[in-house]
Formats: structure tokens, sequence, C-alpha cells
């Protein structure tokens, strides 16, 4: 079994690689959209375009190959660490019953299991990580073409194209590319992949060991703000903290898979998803959660008054999505940063380079308003600011390579915002 807490902070470090990897693809679209520069003359600017976007293509290649191997060594630990963790969690409750534990070593086909796991989830997030490319080429083509037209219709200044052209860029750029077409955000899919991974595995690996222990009950995890939204095992908070028959024999439990959706994407360790179980042996082990504490969760409620004066009354797993919503807002927000920021670095001319300037310091100005927003909002809702999540923590050598972690952006924007004040 994995704790809501394990799950909630496990894919911190990796999402802090790919953090970085998705700064980098911005800056790299937007150095090479303002690189294009102000040519005129239709064949030239295609020439120029094709030979921009291939370089695009080969420089982030090299980033994704480069973060791979990070990402791969920590991938490896974490699926390690967290098999150990929770079967050593199976086996405290086997010897408060009264029984033999086993380690996973001892357990040869729980060691394949958790090795095929690993590489399962390195091939996903690494085939995912390779579609940037493409798609990020495509982001170049797409704006560049539609900066190009602005200019020579007249519609836009060189300097206003630009600037629209490296906004547009910095907010769809780092995504993924699925197979049936549709995309998202580099590093929702790498969590998603990653948490989803984990947590399927830890539950595998409990399958297995209740089958070594002939134990036909499972207990669920529990924490606060589960989501309570749907019907059925979508509704998680319907289900956790309870203890269920594997088998379904037992009619005075409900069926395990049957009841939390276990295996389904919407259930029981599908997407996003931060509960586990464990083995429960009945007579013998005590329940971790009392129908009291269940209510008690599902009862939290939190006062909130917001910009406007309005005083709202919101459960825990509103506050959730609202925090979480402040933070997709502050990603996006350094993105454009990044973005700005790289562009200011390759303007052809002062005046590009001071549209960018005074972009970057509007957009300073705007993440501070966003954190400070969401540092209240955590304030009076007593609920913790999460910077594992908001903060790029990798930086590279010249080669391109991942040689620490710091604020490099964050920095800048927070004397822009000085300066501005």
């Amino acid at each position: 079994m994995l704790t809501p807490e394990y799950l909630e902070a496990c894919c911190d470090d990796v999402l802090g690689l790919y953090d970085a990897l998705n700064e980098s693809i911005v800056r790299d679209i937007s150095r090479r959209i303002v690189k294009t520069g102000k040519v005129t003359d239709s064949a030239r600017w295609q020439l120029k375009q094709v030979q921009e976007s291939g370089k695009l293509m080969e420089e982030i290649i090299q980033e994704v190959a480069s973060v791979t191997k990070f990402s791969d060594s920590y991938i490896s630990e974490l699926f390690n660490e967290s098999g150990v963790i929770s079967l050593k969690y199976e086996g405290d409750i086997c010897s408060a019953a009264g029984l033999t534990p086993i380690s996973l070593k001892q357990s040869p086909a729980m060691m394949q299991t958790l090795a095929a796991a690993v590489e399962k989830t390195q091939g996903n997030i690494n085939n995912l990580t390779m579609t940037t490319a493409v798609a990020s080429q495509n982001l170049y083509l797409q704006y560049t073409n539609l900066a190009y037209m602005q200019v020579t219709s007249g519609a836009f200044s060189y300097q206003e194209a630009i600037k629209q052209a490296v906004k547009a860029a910095a907010i769809d750029g780092g995504k993924v590319l699925y197979q049936k077409g549709h995309s998202s955000k580099l590093d929702v899919a790498v969590r998603r992949s990653l948490l989803t991974g984990v947590n399927q595995t830890a539950g595998k690996l409990t399958e297995m060991y209740a089958d070594e222990m002939d134990c036909d009950y499972f207990e669920t995890t529990a924490h606060l703000g589960a989501r309570n939204t749907g019907t059925g095992y979508n509704n998680h908070e319907s289900w956790q903290g309870q203890v269920f028959c594997i088998s379904g024999k037992d009619k005075r439990y409900r069926q395990f898979r049957e009841a939390t959706g276990y295996g389904e994407g919407g259930g029981l360790c599908g997407w996003n998803c931060r509960h586990n179980f464990h083995m429960f042996f009945l007579g013998l082990s005590k329940p971790a959660y009392s129908r009291e504490v269940l209510e008690g969760y599902a009862k939290k409620t939190h006062q909130y008054k917001d910009s406007s004066g309005n005083i709202r009354t919101l459960s825990e797993y509103e506050c959730t999505q609202i925090q979480r919503a402040y933070e997709r807002q502050i990603r996006e927000s350094k993105s454009l940063l990044a973005g700005y920021d790289s562009g200011i670095k390759a303007a052809p001319d002062e005046k590009t380079e001071n549209a960018l300037r005074e972009e970057f310091k509007t957009e300073s100005v705007n993440l501070k308003k966003i954190e400070a927003e969401m540092k209240d909002f955590c304030k009076q809702t007593n609920r913790a600011v999460d910077s594992a999540r908001t903060q790029v923590y990798a930086v590279k050598d010249d080669s391109g390579k991942i040689v620490n972690f710091n604020k490099s952006v964050s920095q800048k924007a927070v004397w822009a915002n000085k300066k501005s004040s």
C-alpha cells in the first residue's frame, strides 16, 4: 500500500526535469521565431524558415535525449522505492495478524512485475516526450507563417506580430501528441503516466501478496479532498476508507472491483488517483478509518472571501481544484516569461527587444499577482502552498546537459516586478 501523501509528492523530482524541458522548448521556439527575422522576400523567408525549423527539431531531440537519461534513473529509483514501501506495509499487516511476511526479493514474480512496470513507464514517457519535437516544429511553422502574413499584409507591425507569435508559442509549447490525435501539456502527460504507473504497480504487488496469504479482503485508503463528483466508482469519496471482499463471496461487504472501479481509468488507482489499498484480515485487522473520520473528511468545508468580497463555502475537493487552477496559471505565466526572455536575447534590433521587454515586464507583474492570490487563498483555506508544482528545478550547461537546479526565470521576474512598482 502507498499512502495518499506519498502518491501526492512522489512525482515531484521527475516533474522538475520536465518543467525544465518545457521551458527549454518554449525558449527554443521563441528564439527561432524571432531569428526568422524581417525577411520580406517570399523565397528568402521560406528558406530561412526551413533552416530554422530543421535546427529547432535537432535541438529539441537532443534536449529530450538529455532529460531522458536523468528521468529513466529517477523512474527506476521511484518504482523500486515505492515497491519496497508498499510491501513493507503489507508485511506489517501480516505480522500483526500472526502471519510470516515476505519481502520483495523473496518473490521472483513480484520482482519481474516491478521490472516490467519500470520498463513500460519509461517507454511510455519517453515516447510521449519525443513527440514534443514534432509538435514544437509544427508550432514554429504555424506561428511564423501567421506572423509573416500579418506583417506582409500590413495588418500588424513586425514587433506586434512577433509579440503575438512568441506569446502563442509559449502558451502552446511543450505539448505531447497522442496516437488518437489529441494533445496534452508535457507536465500533465508525464505526471498522469508516472502516478498511474506507480499506483497501479503497487496495487498489482498487493494483489500478488494477497494471493500468497489467501487474503480475501482489501481496505482502501482515504484522504481529505477526495473526488466527490460523478456516480458509482467515479465518486471516490463513496468508497474510500472501506473494507471490500475480493472474491465477492462475503455478501456483508461490497465486491472490490465492482465497488471501487479498480482497473478502470476513473476508479481506484486510475487516472491521477491518490487512493491505494492494503490487505485486511477479518477478526485480526483493525479498520484504519472510523466512520467519524470519514464523515469528517466528507463534511470538511472552508470559508473563502474572494477578491470581490464574496464569501464562499468550499469543500476540500473544490479547494484542491482551485489551487491546481492557480498552479496552472503560474506555470503558464512562467512559460510566457521564458519565451519573452529568449526572444529578447535573440531580437534583431532595439525596437523589437524593447517591445518584448515590455511584455516581459507586464507578465512579471501578472505572475506576482497570481502568486499573491494563490497565497491568500491557501492562507484562508488552511492549505500549504505547493511550490513543488509551480517551480522549475533544472538548469542546463552550454552543451544542453542538466547540471543543477535553480529559479532563474522566476528571479528575473521578481526583479522586473520590483522595477515596475
